[in-house]
């Protein structure tokens, strides 16, 4: 009985730490092909992207605050745009919980979530030759 209670705890746990994303498509041009998300490089700000790209989609995510970091998001960002073929993305807003959503949590069984949003891109070639190479 214990150990059922106790795997019933660790399933919960683990399924309360998963971050869920969303994409809104932009209509870009075309569809491309999936890449791996080791393949999608994380850019801070629009102007630090080398060259021209294409917008593909606007990725949000969002988890439990408790149990991910800033890191979690932007890895599930990456892997959604993987998912649409965009080679990189530029993050847009990260949201952590306020103080009283954090005192919230431990008064009650509130469960503050963390939020991030980011632009998915596909670079041009043609201005990213280190990129087109790979």
């Amino acid at each position: 009985m214990k150990m059922r209670i106790l795997l019933s705890l660790a399933a919960a746990s683990i399924l309360s730490a998963c971050t869920s994303t969303n994409a809104v498509l932009l209509g870009g041009t075309g569809t491309y092909p999936e890449l791996s998300p080791g393949e999608v490089r994380v850019f801070l700000h629009e102007e630090n992207v080398p060259g021209d790209f294409e917008r593909i989609a606007l990725v949000t995510a969002e988890s439990n605050a408790s149990w991910t970091d800033e890191t979690d998001l932007i890895r599930a960002m990456r892997r959604r745009a993987a998912k649409m073929g965009a080679d990189a993305i530029i993050i847009g807003d990260l949201h952590d919980p306020t103080t009283l959503e954090r005192v919230a949590e431990v008064l009650t069984d509130y469960q503050p979530q963390r939020r991030g949003r980011a632009l998915a891109i596909r670079l041009v070639a043609g201005d990213a030759p280190e990129i087109a190479a790979r």
